[in-house]
């Protein structure tokens, strides 16, 4: 299993090439958080003009993909993550931080991303860049 960030799923509700590529070459393969959907629809929604549909769009994309939440342990793991990080002077979100703890969670090491800063800090996760 492959994890979709924020990132990409914007990039494909955008119709931008390269994140439609990379989805379909990973199809039955991927899934987001509940993390993910959280960025996704805060964008959305904290804007003041929206694109016509975008929110019924983003509805449909989600409801097409699996979604794994924040459950039982991942709490824990984000915490594990996010400290040992920080404890070496290394910052990333505090979302990444539950997004990779979800993962984990998952038995999942790998996310298609373009945020390679902060989610190659991440020991044990492999990123994909497209």
């Amino acid at each position: 299993m492959i994890c979709l960030d924020s990132d990409c799923i914007i990039d494909f509700l955008r119709n931008e090439k390269e994140a439609i590529d990379v989805v379909e070459k990973y199809k039955g393969q991927i899934f987001t958080t509940e993390i993910n959907v959280f960025e996704v629809f805060f964008g959305i929604c904290i804007k003041e003009l929206k694109r016509e549909n975008e929110e019924e769009i983003a509805e449909r994309f989600f409801n097409n993909i699996e979604i794994m939440s924040f459950k039982g342990g991942c709490g824990k793991l984000s915490a594990n993550i996010l400290s040992s990080l920080a404890k070496t002077g290394k910052n990333i979100e505090q979302n990444d931080a539950y997004i990779a703890g979800i993962m984990a969670c998952c038995g999942c090491n790998k996310i298609i991303t373009r945020n390679r800063r902060h989610f190659s800090m991440i020991k044990g996760l492999k990123v994909i860049l497209y």
